[in-house]
């Protein structure tokens, strides 16, 4: 009987011991819906609980930033307009990111760059507006804009502060083995902008960029930016974070967040508060594709980003750009562009 008491009083400590780690692993809900035919594609979900989507198209020798919508969480989408467009061959438009503001407005960042025969000549983030839910756009400003061939400006992100006030993230080369993740604000929703402040690559020679950023819970100052890091020493990218703890007026705490191993890269991240699960998307080559081509996958963290598991694979080779944006407190929609359509999957926990 001893020996039958102390075989039971294990039972419960063998129960937990053989729970998966990744039992709270996300998976996909329903199939990956068609966006349109582009690259980059970013969504938002605006105050009417639609999700408006953006991305790159190309079409009669232009690149079109071009505006879909959802109504049923992103299962289907359906066009809507054109938010800017330029000749392919003498203007880079890319990298949109849309954001709506508290007043309704929404807003559209991207890069909006010159080149003359293959090579940069001026380097612009610029931002548009539109007033009726995304259907046509207006200009409003220039963030930052650069001349100098070594100084390139990209991927600019948007989000507010808790005091109403507007981020733009963006990434700024210094040079070809340098790039750092900057920070401009604005009070008067995007009009005009701030000085940039550095918040990751100061202290480091690598290539930071690509950043997305998230509060690590509701309404919590703290804000956590993860960002794609090439070292110079070995040629390869992993993905990266910092984080504030005063709503983004200062930044330390630089923290690997994913690297898949010898030889292999990780990058083009974003990051999304989901209930109390920060989810990270990146593409990677470690299941083969030449980089940047590879799958796309995720990592989750339940402790604010001081610790990743779960990783999860949302679609194999080929995947490209993934992007991410919260649903509700359970689900999030995972986007990427595979074979020169972008598409939108909903994934539930």
């Amino acid at each position: 009987m001893r020996g039958l008491r102390f075989l039971l009083s294990l039972t419960p400590l063998f129960t937990i011991l053989t729970v998966p780690i990744d039992a709270q692993a996300p998976s996909p809900s329903g199939a990956a819906a068609d966006m349109g035919v582009g690259t980059y594609p970013r969504a938002t979900v605006l105050s009417d609980e639609s999700l408006l989507g953006v991305y790159t198209a190309f079409s009669g020798g232009n690149s079109i930033l071009t505006t879909v919508k959802s109504t049923d969480s992103g299962a289907t989408w359906t066009a809507l307009g054109t938010v800017a467009q330029g000749p392919t061959a003498t203007t880079d438009i890319d990298n949109p990111f849309v954001h709506q503001l508290s007043s309704g407005r929404i807003l559209c960042t991207f890069r909006n760059h010159d080149r003359l025969n293959g090579a940069y000549t001026f380097y612009r983030i610029t931002i548009y507006y539109s007033d009726d839910k995304g259907a046509t756009w207006t200009y409003l400003s220039t963030p930052a804009s650069d001349s100098n061939p070594a100084n390139g400006d990209w991927e600019p992100f948007l989000m507010d502060r808790l005091d109403g006030s507007l981020q733009l993230y963006y990434s700024r080369e210094n040079a070809a083995n340098d790039q750092d993740s900057l920070l401009r604000r604005s009070t008067d929703g995007g009009l005009n902008w701030s000085s940039a402040q550095t918040i990751s690559g100061s202290d480091v020679t690598a290539r930071d960029g690509m950043l997305g950023v998230a509060r690590t819970a509701t309404s919590s100052s703290t804000l956590i930016a993860v960002f794609e890091s090439l070292d110079p020493s070995t040629g390869l990218f992993t993905i990266n974070s910092v984080k504030s703890t005063d709503d983004g007026a200062t930044w330390g705490f630089r923290s690997l967040v994913y690297s898949p191993g010898t030889g292999k890269n990780a990058g083009a991240p974003g990051i999304v508060l989901v209930g109390n699960k920060l989810v990270t998307s990146f593409g990677t080559d470690e299941d083969g594709g030449a980089w940047p081509t590879g799958s796309m996958k995720v990592v989750v963290s339940s402790d604010g980003g001081s610790t990743w598991g779960s990783k999860t694979t949302i679609h194999g080779v080929p995947s490209l750009w993934a992007g991410v944006t919260d649903l509700t407190e359970s689900a999030f929609l995972a986007m990427y562009e595979s074979g020169g359509t972008s598409y939108a999957q909903k994934i539930s926990f």
